[in-house]
C-alpha cells in the first residue's frame, strides 16, 4: 500500500504540474486531489520538493542503459521523453536552483557518458582515473546543454545539438584516449 500511495502522489503531483508551478501548488491541494490525509502524505513525504526529489530519482534509476553502444539511443529516449513533459518539466526546473537541477541532470548523464568513454577506452591503455576525468569532463558539458535547453524552452531543435555533441565526443575521445595512452607510455 505504501509503495502505491508513493506512486499515487507522485502521479497526482505530475498532473498538476502540468498547468501550475510548483511554488503554486499546496499540499492541501495535493492530498486532496488524491483523496489522502495530510498525515498519509507527510508520512510519505516531508514536502512537495520531496515527491519531486523521489520522482527524479526513480526516473533517473529506471533510465538506466543496457549496453554501451546504446548510449546515444537512451540519450535521445530521454530528451524525447523530457520534451513530451514539457510543461511539468519546465515548471519543477523553474522551482530549483539552478545547481540542484544541474546535480540531478548530471547523475542522469554520467552513466550515459561513461558506457560511451569506456566504449572508446577499450582500445587504448588508460588509466581509471582518466576514464574517469573524461567521463566527468563530457558529463558536465552534455549537462550545460541540457540545461542551456530548458533555460530555452525545450525546443525540439535539441536532436541537431546532440548531433553535433556526438561528433565531438566521437573526435575528442579517439584523439584523447590516444594521447592519454601515449603519456602512459603505451
Amino acid at each position: 500500500m505504501a509503495k502505491s500511495t508513493k506512486n499515487e502522489i507522485v502521479h497526482t503531483l505530475a498532473e498538476l504540474l502540468q498547468s501550475k508551478r510548483l511554488d503554486d501548488i499546496t499540499v492541501t491541494e495535493l492530498v486532496e486531489r488524491c483523496g489522502l490525509s495530510r498525515q498519509a502524505f507527510y508520512y510519505h513525504f516531508s514536502d512537495l520538493y520531496g515527491v519531486v526529489d523521489f520522482a527524479i530519482q526513480k526516473i533517473v534509476d529506471d533510465l538506466g542503459i543496457a549496453r554501451p553502444e546504446e548510449w546515444r539511443a537512451s540519450l535521445e529516449r530521454t530528451l524525447a521523453l523530457l520534451r513530451e513533459n514539457r510543461a511539468l518539466v519546465l515548471n519543477v526546473y523553474r522551482a530549483y536552483e539552478r545547481s540542484y537541477v544541474e546535480h540531478d541532470l548530471r547523475r542522469w548523464a554520467r552513466p550515459l557518458v561513461e558506457a560511451r568513454v569506456r566504449m572508446a577506452a577499450q582500445r587504448y591503455s588508460v588509466t581509471e582515473d582518466q576514464i574517469g576525468f573524461m567521463t566527468d569532463l563530457l558529463t558536465q558539458s552534455l549537462a550545460s546543454i541540457v540545461l542551456s535547453w530548458a533555460e530555452r524552452g525545450m525546443p525540439s531543435s535539441v536532436i541537431g545539438r546532440m548531433d553535433d555533441f556526438d561528433i565531438l565526443i566521437e573526435g575528442c575521445l579517439d584523439y584523447t584516449m590516444e594521447r592519454l595512452a601515449q603519456k602512459n607510455g603505451a
